[in-house]
């Protein structure tokens, strides 16, 4: 695990994971088997009271719709 107060970064070549592991700590996307682990809860960040403020995500496609002007 990682311990409290560290901080970390997921690096692999392209198709490894790294962006379903986030969607799957996020909520966006449910395992098909097995669990993820939080604090020994099971669930993602977003039902884990508490520990979804901890993760920052930045997906490389642009999340804003196009339409949306200032």
């Amino acid at each position: 695990g990682i311990p409290a107060g560290e901080c970390f970064g997921l690096l692999g070549v392209n198709g490894a994971g790294k962006t379903t592991i986030f969607k799957m700590l996020t909520g966006d996307i449910i395992p098909s088997s097995g669990n993820i682990l939080i604090r020994n809860k099971t669930g993602s960040l977003g039902h884990v009271d508490s520990h979804s403020s901890l993760v920052g995500y930045c997906p490389q496609e642009d999340a804003l719709d196009n339409l949306v002007t200032v």
